[in-house]
């Protein structure tokens, strides 16, 4: 089967890095292409553009072509309900998500059943993503992204400084708190897995939905990480995370001041394995492919 995984280009890398394990752990009987016209499967990566993926899979159906629909986000889209997206859903080989999407059709007070919904986290290297905990990190916490009122982070940088804490943050250099923040970019796997054990905490905050790829990788790197407490976050890192409210600015930055205040649990030797069981992208990928081809 000839396949079109090609993601569109974002800033961030996680559909990059989502594409590529994809691609790493294919079986041998799919071949990648890079003209979508050539492909027999459609790898849609959904980030929003509701009309612009229909039209996709419009295209898909035209030519005679399965697609699978990767969906990424849904509440923080301009379509924010259940019902705008059943149409794609609909003719789809294969639906994958980190949210329980038949479930947040429901809360919607829709029917709908899905052909085929595949509901997985997004996976980590444990062979990848490890270093060496310093007995004392240098960064309070670390953070990374680049839309402050999304990702919360200046409720992380105010929350540091109240403590006087410093930050590792990646991504290119914030316009404020760069008194107490390093910005790196630019880093292999391998180098990021340390600067994320050079910090006590990880902030991985997304309000309203996400699956926040970095935390897993702290995770395996020694570094417990700080989410919303959420059902979609909770489902995939509890027991190992650390989980505040989503609340307006002010209280988010105290329950950040509050937990980075606390020195945190060490990541355990079970603790790692079980991550690395959890998050592991062989497992991931090769339910996925079982479902797509």
């Amino acid at each position: 089967m000839r396949v079109y995984i090609t993601p569109p280009r974002v800033e961030s890398r996680s559909i990059g890095r989502i594409a590529t394990e994809l691609q790493r752990y294919a079986p041998a009987s799919v071949e990648f292409v890079r003209d979508r016209d050539d492909a027999d499967l459609v790898v849609l990566h959904v980030i929003g553009r509701r009309d612009q993926m229909l039209r996709a899979a419009e295209r898909c159906r035209d030519r005679g072509q399965a697609y699978v629909v990767n969906q990424y986000c849904l509440r923080s889209t301009q379509r924010p309900h259940t019902a705008d997206w059943m149409s794609l859903w609909e003719d789809a080989r294969c639906v994958w998500s980190y949210y329980d999407l038949p479930q947040w059709v429901r809360d919607d007070g829709e029917t709908f059943a899905f052909r085929n919904f595949y509901h997985s986290p997004l996976g980590a290297d444990a062979s990848v993503f490890v270093a060496r905990k310093p007995t004392t990190p240098p960064f309070v916490v670390g953070m990374t992204g680049y839309t402050p009122g999304i990702e919360c982070l200046h409720e992380v940088v105010d929350a540091a400084r109240d403590i006087d804490g410093r930050i590792f943050h990646l991504g290119t250099p914030l316009s404020f708190g760069t008194d107490i923040t390093t910005s790196v970019t630019n880093l292999t796997d391998r180098e990021l897995a340390q600067w994320y054990a050079e910090c006590r905490y990880l902030s991985a905050l997304r309000r309203i939905e996400g699956f926040e790829l970095p935390a897993a990788e702290a995770l395996l790197s020694g570094t417990r990480p700080i989410l919303f407490d959420r059902p979609h976050y909770r489902q995939w890192f509890a027991p190992f995370a650390v989980f505040i409210p989503e609340q307006e600015r002010a209280q988010v930055t105290l329950d950040m001041q509050r937990v980075l205040s606390i020195d945190p649990a060490p990541i355990s030797a079970d603790e790692r394995a079980a991550v690395a069981e959890r998050f592991n992208w062989r497992t991931i990928c090769t339910e996925y492919w079982k479902r797509c081809v």
